[in-house]
């Protein structure tokens, strides 16, 4: 039995339960302990680690400064206290003007309360279902992939415009088999870019095609040679959406995870479909720090088309991952180079996947991967610029929810891991997707997701439809700092 621990927090005595932070002890028993994200991403919860020792569940090299790792400054959310430690706070001042108030959500409707069912695990089992048939299309080959790809995106197009909004804030006293579903997305993207690989292979790797017939008697080896141009233009376009969504966005919810190394392993592999490891370095460490800023290179200001977005916020992320991680390594007296360089691993990664598509159908089939990954990227960068297109915040006040777009299609919140609810997710980081709220009052997007980033991609429409959306926000949302932002951010 683990022995107790006690933190003495600028004095006060707290008691530490095992695998405990010094955080959530603290809430636990009512200290008035600075704090915001709980992730490990935003710093605001550092302290000094004066007596004791501490074991960190993140890298905190990714956001403490210099000086503060030389003054033995910790992050008091991912630190497990190892026997008793004593920690000093940093002066109040210096703390109001370093962490403003964090936003809290307010209490769930009684209507929406309720213990989860088991329907409420199953929904999210549609994101599954949809990329088994996307791959099952891929397989069919000919005109079943363009009907596959034409059936998923009315199903969403369609689904979310009959089906209302997904209020439901569903209670789940053992949400485990939640993260499982999370962790099958890796098996299922890589299904999805094996069929489409083979798809445009020249042979039959692993045998797969003649296993196909043998298990269903259907001859996908001449249905493959019989698919035409515009069908792999459709497979391209079907496998690079399955990309940036069974990869992307089970992969933002896991790299969030920062204590969780399983579920890093897991997002990083995701990513490295759409040659975006980096995402899991410059997301959690810069975009939410950053985000609805200048300095966020995911936020795209008034009047910039998606097309340029898509080109700026790669080259900039990459460029501020880039810089966050040799920052890191420097801080632990390595260079850029080093083998524990988290971007050049995550590339290697990539790397070996294009290996594998070579080794499949060589180049042609190696080249029609890239392609798809490449496609998958591009998607996420879509759903930033649709998520945070032409809001502002004062760098130095806190994230609210009114500096993301949301909505609560009832489809796309099931298939994304309730990413829809986007602005309770930045306003509260640390929140595990099951538990954010659906925030009626929040700015909302024009439609649900797939809807929304098929209007982005026609500019002058997408701008005719978000002129009254800003202009609201303008109106009901904004503070004066930030309506001066905006307009000063705007792009011809």
């Amino acid at each position: 039995m683990a022995r107790p621990v006690t933190a003495f927090v600028d004095g006060r005595a707290v008691d530490v339960a095992p695998g405990e932070t010094l955080l959530q002890a603290a809430l636990r028993q009512g200290l008035d302990f600075p704090h915001r994200c709980r992730v490990g991403a935003c710093a605001t919860c550092r302290c000094r680690l004066v007596e004791g020792r501490v074991r960190s569940l993140t890298e905190t090299r990714y956001v403490l400064e210099d000086d503060e790792l030389d003054r033995g400054v910790i992050l008091a959310c991912q630190s497990v206290p190892v026997g008793d430690v004593r920690v000093e706070l940093e002066p109040a001042a210096t703390r109001a003007r370093r962490a403003p108030a964090p936003w809290r959500p307010p209490a769930a409707p009684a209507d929406t309360r309720r213990p989860a069912r088991l329907a409420d695990f199953l929904k999210y089992s549609l994101f599954h279902g949809v990329g088994l048939v996307a791959a099952a299309a891929l397989v069919a080959g000919g005109a079943w992939i363009s009907a596959g790809l034409l059936a998923i995106v009315a199903f969403y197009v369609v689904g979310d415009a009959l089906c209302g909004d997904d209020t439901a804030t569903p209670e789940y006293a053992r949400p485990q088999p939640l993260t499982l579903q999370l962790w099958l997305a890796l098996p299922l993207v890589a299904l999805v870019s094996f069929a489409a690989t083979w798809s445009v292979s020249s042979g039959d790797p692993l045998g797969f095609g003649a296993l196909v017939e043998r298990w269903t008697g259907f001859d996908a080896l001449a249905a493959r040679e019989a698919t035409t141009l515009g069908h792999h233009v459709s497979a391209w376009l079907l496998t690079g959406l399955m990309i940036g969504m069974v990869g992307t966005i089970p992969a933002h919810e896991l790299v969030h995870r920062t204590w969780d190394p399983v579920s890093q392993a897991i997002g990083r592999g995701l990513l490295a479909f759409s040659f975006d490891t980096v995402f899991a370095i410059e997301h959690v460490y810069g975009h939410h720090r950053h985000v609805a800023t200048r300095d966020d290179p995911a936020t795209a200001p008034r009047g910039r088309s998606v097309y340029r977005h898509v080109l700026l916020s790669t080259w900039r992320g990459n460029s501020s991952a880039w810089r966050i991680e040799t920052r890191r390594l420097r801080r632990r007296g390595h260079g850029p180079l080093h083998w524990r360089n988290a971007v050049l691993r995550g590339h290697l990664v990539s790397l070996a996947l294009v290996a594998a598509a070579w080794a499949m159908g060589g180049a042609v089939a190696a080249a029609f991967f890239v392609a798809c990954g490449l496609l998958g990227k591009a998607l996420l960068e879509i759903v930033n610029y649709m998520e945070h297109y032409g809001l502002a915040r004062d760098p130095r006040g806190p994230v609210m929810p009114r500096h993301s777009w949301n909505t609560n299609r009832r489809l796309s919140s099931w298939s994304t891991f309730n990413l829809t609810r986007h602005s309770h997710h930045h306003a509260q980081g640390e929140a595990p997707f099951h538990e954010l709220r659906p925030l009626p009052d929040a700015p909302t997007m024009v439609a649900g997701y797939l809807t929304t980033i098929l209007l982005t991609l026609v500019p002058p429409l997408w701008r005719r439809l978000m002129a009254p959306k800003l202009a609201e926000w303008d109106r009901n949302h904004a503070t004066a700092d930030e309506r001066r932002l905006a307009a000063e951010a705007v792009e011809a």
